[in-house]
């Protein structure tokens, strides 16, 4: 078939869409002859028979990546004219700039069969309506992907040939660059250095990433960003306050480590479209050790990972926390090997915790088969006792270890804004060459460079501020060198310890040095404690279970048998009187009430008068008058006129009366 053909006048008369599209903007910029080459097929069209105002040009796909439909705007909008029967003809330079995913080129062909739209392109027209230029577009679609697929696949084993030497360069994390050969080295700014090295030496104090994020606003601190990553011989460097999320980034990446790792995640497709997924250290692409200068060891890389690990609640002993329970998260159930929770009950004036059975904790945890619930005050005192014997002959090598490493922290925490002087210093110097060395003709110029040599003089100023505040905060907060008052500590860490001397917080941190973790059990009235040291130590206590709060309610004995004395001839109300008269208290320290006498009675099986006289054969007020052969109301009128002349009783405080039979 003639290939002019193919064009029929239904086609001119509608319009003619030119699709043009490059996968990178670098190859828009660097490859412009292939750009112009699609720009000029609007002059093949026209010679075709299409007016030039019916060619519609689409360009917003430049720059985007023919794999996929995703982000392709300029390919949807297409697609959307073509369904509506607009389009007479789509042209383009060749197949693989309309798509390379054999899914998209094929969804445009049948729509293109349906709206009778043919398909242009450099090396003729074709018709999806004909089986034979059918079939030539799908094995030109299946070319086009499958150049892609062999494009990447060379491209990928090169990389992973490079990667498994370790010369595949990748993007760094601040604190390192490229050198002129290609090799990882230290950043050669000694501030950005000295900023990656406190960060570290600042998580072995904090243990956490949220208190190392916390650590950094309390100190006033900035962390580095590199928005080179490494590349380029001129770093651009941000200081910036440090989130949690990045201190977690920080800690995670083995490149601080001396380590080259390639291929620590992947992108997977999902239903909710593509994820990254991270890979195990088993199984990634690279990894080797000692493959650059690191600024922590590899041991203390992984201890850093396991740390993070083990922050996580559900796993390991969890965070030391500001909570008043000194075990949670070490201490466990005997009956099921579960880690306990802590319930807080909190009032004006008291904290009570327990250590309940179960994850969740709350009222479900009363309700499983093997939950236990115990008295978190009696444990922790009985632990911290014993934690504290074991403490003492250790505690003065301890406090040396303490006190060295207390004053490696205040010249690290120093030499950081030593080192933010020094930056600003050079920079303010930097800026007075500039302008001692410009023209005083020049106004503006001279003025822009005097403006930024005072603006570098500020923070000059700032930084020196810094440091001076910094050294008169801490001033309060030094700590004697001298190591003769260290012997006395044994006796002042076990007063500091009863005397809510230390935090809370430090607390836990000394047990958890000391423990690996604390079983419960509760046998009758006595609670079951085993403790297992690190090392392997074991102990068992056994303390007894405190009263529980309404057992502290009971009613003395001295009142409960004046209730049941008194209650064979007063009313209820006349007990409260009296007992209230004499200052006489409930077990819960209220004056008493007619209801609480009664809970009293009914506690007690203390029958109360009406039941007594009942007992006796006493009569109510209408049976008094039936055996009298007289209306209950002309009863009441003679007891109430004094005419009445037998024995009556008053029962209660609302006017009910016995009467003796």
């Amino acid at each position: 078939m003639n290939r002019i053909a193919k064009i029929e006048s239904t086609h001119l008369e509608r319009k003619a869409i030119l699709y043009i599209r490059q996968s990178t903007m670098r190859q828009v910029y660097e490859n412009s002859e292939s750009t112009a080459r699609q720009y000029a097929l609007k002059e093949k069209l026209i010679g075709l028979g299409w007016m030039q105002n019916m060619i519609e040009i689409i360009d917003c796909d430049l720059g985007r990546s023919g794999a996929e439909a995703t982000g392709r705007t300029g390919f949807r909008q297409m697609l959307a004219d073509v369904g509506e029967g607009n389009v007479g003809a789509v042209a383009c330079l060749e197949c693989s700039r309309l798509s390379r995913h054999s899914g998209d080129w094929l969804r445009l062909m049948e729509i293109c069969a349906l709206s009778n739209t043919i398909l242009i392109d450099d090396d003729g027209i074709y018709d999806p309506n004909d089986f034979n230029d059918r079939l030539l577009l799908g094995l030109k679609g299946t070319m086009s992907e499958a150049e892609l697929h062999f494009l990447r696949g060379r491209m990928r084993g090169g990389a992973l040939s490079k990667a498994e030497r370790g010369d595949l360069r990748f993007f760094l994390p601040v604190g390192y660059v490229y050198d002129r050969a290609g090799k990882i080295v230290k950043d050669p700014d000694m501030q950005i250095q000295e900023a990656v090295a406190l960060f570290f030496e600042s998580f072995r104090i904090c243990g956490t990433a949220n208190k190392l994020a916390k650590y950094y606003r309390e100190k006033e601190y900035m962390f580095p960003t590199d928005r080179n990553r490494g590349f380029g011989s001129e770093t651009d460097i941000y200081w910036e306050p440090l989130t949690p999320s990045r201190a977690y980034k920080v800690l995670r990446t083995p490149s601080y480590a001396g380590i080259y790792v390639y291929g620590s995640s992947k992108v997977v497709d999902t239903v909710n479209g593509k994820k990254r997924k991270r890979i195990d250290e088993e199984n990634v692409i690279s990894f080797i050790e000692d493959h650059h200068e690191g600024y922590i060891t590899l041991d203390e890389y992984r201890s850093n990972g396991e740390i993070l690990s083990s922050n996580y609640t559900r796993n390991g002993a969890s965070v030391p926390r500001e909570g008043c329970a000194l075990l949670p998260g070490i201490v466990l159930c005997a009956k099921c090997g579960r880690k306990m929770t802590v319930n807080y009950k909190t009032g004006e004036n008291y904290t009570y915790w327990q250590y309940i059975c179960g994850n969740t904790g709350g009222e479900q945890a009363y309700s499983h088969e093997h939950s236990i619930c115990i008295s978190g005050r009696s444990v922790d005192q009985a632990v911290s006792e014993l934690v504290l014997q074991k403490l003492t002959p250790e505690a003065v090598k301890s406090a040396a270890e303490v006190q060295k490493e207390l004053t490696n922290r205040k010249h690290s925490e120093n030499q950081y804004f030593i080192m933010q002087i020094e930056k600003a210093r050079y920079e303010a110097e930097l800026a007075k060459k500039r302008y001692m060395l410009a023209d005083p003709e020049n106004r503006l110029v001279a003025a822009e460079l005097e403006r930024l040599w005072n603006d570098q003089i500020n923070q000059l100023s700032k930084a020196t501020e810094a440091l001076h505040k910094h050294k008169s905060k801490n001033a309060t907060d030094q700590v004697d060198n001298d190591m003769v008052h260290l012997y006395g500590l044994p006796e002042k860490l076990e007063y500091a310890w009863q005397n809510d001397g230390l935090n809370i917080v430090d607390k836990k941190r000394i047990l958890r040095c000391l423990i690996e973790d604390v079983t419960l059990n509760l046998n009758g009235d006595d609670i079951q404690i085993g403790i297992r040291f690190i090392g392997g130590l074991t102990e068992s206590l056994k303390v007894q279970r405190p009263p529980k709060k309404y057992e502290t309610w009971t009613t003395s004995p001295e009142i409960v048998e004046y209730v049941r004395e008194a209650s064979k001839k007063h009313t209820v109300d006349e007990m409260v009187e009296h007992l209230n008269s004499q200052g006489k208290t409930s077990g819960k320290g209220f004056a008493f009430t007619s209801a609480s006498v009664r809970n009293i009675q009914y506690h007690y099986e203390i029958p109360s008068l009406k039941a007594s006289l009942r007992s006796k054969g006493y009569l109510s007020t209408e049976e008094k008058a039936r055996q009298m052969g007289i209306s209950p109301s002309t009863l009441n009128k003679r007891r109430k006129s004094g005419s009445y002349s037998g024995i009556y009783v008053k029962t209660t405080g609302g006017g009910d009366y016995l009467f003796a039979p």
